[in-house]
């Protein structure tokens, strides 16, 4: 269920926390989120389709409220397409992806639920793989999370900082689902894999033996506090802009806010700010530069 929260709470918290912020004369434009759908993976699309509709239909019945119906996407350049022509103005989408196809111009600060661990990616090791530093990834399978960018921009960028090209390993594997890396990893299907943290911690809860026999190599860690991120359109008013966020901020004071909160597993809501993309900004204009110093083609 990684990343489902940002889903529920970009949309379910926004709108019960617009219904009970209270009135004001200058209302804010309809919010229209686009969403993009590889933050999703344990849920089937047309699942997600029908559950959203009835949301927002009951939801903005009972509060009367404005919404334009959320768009899903499964590109990036026709959601960008979309934020830029106004027909949506809050995005929903993980960090890289933003990172990778919006400037800091054309974006604003919003809002999101974030986990109290901060989801920082791990470079995971079997620890009879013998893999101690970067350069010993040669020779080995490498698992990484299916489409997914920041995944797929870290470990070229650690490849090439090791002097390493792909064609190194024994095997680059695929997965559609983080607790699949851990099991494949757990398994001997691979020798070393990039990891949600939590996705991490949760499976070495259940089971142990998985923190026996696999390690973090802590020195390779991507840091950063969440692998999602919502912002608004730079478009809308900065007024506008921090009513719906202040409003959304609040529904973890109230009982329904609180269980919305558990159920949809997110700790708290917390305001996203574009410097918080800084992290991957850093880690694409590096391997932007180590590409250009090897004339790898860029993502």
């Amino acid at each position: 269920m990684r990343a489902m929260h940002y889903l529920w709470h970009g949309l379910l918290i926004l709108l019960l926390a617009l219904a009970t912020s209270g009135a004001r004369a200058d209302e804010p434009p309809p919010v229209a989120i686009g969403f993009y759908m590889p933050l999703i993976r344990d849920v089937p699309r047309r699942d997600v389709e029908v559950t959203l509709r009835f949301w927002v239909e009951e939801l903005t019945k009972s509060f009367n409220l404005t919404y334009r119906p959320v768009r899903l996407y499964d590109n990036m350049n026709e959601l960008k397409r979309d934020m830029l022509a106004d027909e949506i103005n809050f995005v929903v989408a993980s960090s890289m992806a933003v990172a990778q196809h919006f400037s800091n111009a054309e974006l604003a600060g919003g809002f999101s639920g974030v986990k109290a661990t901060p989801e920082h990616l791990l470079l995971v090791v079997r620890r009879a793989a013998g893999i101690r530093t970067l350069t010993d990834l040669a020779g080995k399978r490498v698992l990484v999370l299916d489409q997914d960018e920041l995944s797929e921009v870290y470990l070229k960028t650690l490849l090439m900082k090791a002097s390493l090209s792909p064609s190194r390993l024994a095997a680059i594997k695929k997965e559609k689902r983080s607790n699949s890396l851990v099991l494949q990893l757990f398994f001997n299907q691979g020798d070393a894999a990039l990891i949600n943290r939590n996705a991490f911690e949760i499976a070495r809860t259940m089971n142990p033996q998985i923190g026996e026999r696999l390690e973090v190599l802590e020195a390779y860690t991507f840091k950063a506090r969440a692998s999602g991120t919502g912002l608004f359109s730079a478009r809308v008013s900065p007024e506008h802009r921090d009513f719906i966020t202040q409003a959304a901020l609040k529904i973890g004071t109230t009982a329904r806010g609180r269980q919305l909160l558990d159920i949809y597993q997110a700790d708290t809501m917390v305001k996203t700010e574009v410097s918080d993309l800084t992290p991957y900004r850093d880690l694409l204009d590096t391997y932007l530069k180590l590409a250009d110093k090897a004339g790898s083609s860029r993502p």
